[in-house]
């Protein structure tokens, strides 16, 4: 039986390495490339790769690797959505069309386990 903590812990990761991204992404735009070393957004960035990397790791102690990595796969969607939101990027049909064949991968990878 798939345990239900370990999904929840790999999704919870994704979502955190999201907000990872676009903090790197807004602290590298905000400073010249001398200054990054003192980016209080890039280092909130790093340290949020770092936290869903402890977090999926946990989670895969629990849980087999085949099920926990296609959900690592959603951390597309989320980044996408908060890159919209938050970056001002547009989105495109083949935008969504990516977006929609990750979300049915998962869905038949997870049936299939």
């Amino acid at each position: 039986m798939i345990d239900l903590w370990s999904i929840v812990l790999v999704l919870t990761a994704t979502i955190i390495g999201a907000f990872g991204a676009l903090l790197l992404k807004k602290g590298i735009d905000k400073y010249p490339f001398r200054e990054l070393i003192t980016s209080s957004l890039l280092i909130i960035g790093f340290l949020l790769y770092g936290l869903s990397t402890i977090l999926y790791v946990v989670a895969l102690r629990r849980e087999e690797l085949s099920v926990l990595y296609p959900l690592v796969s959603t951390s597309y969607i989320w980044t996408t959505l908060l890159s919209v939101k938050f970056l001002g990027e547009k989105m495109n049909k083949w935008k969504y069309i990516g977006l929609a064949g990750i979300v049915i991968g998962v869905i038949l990878i997870g049936m299939g386990s």
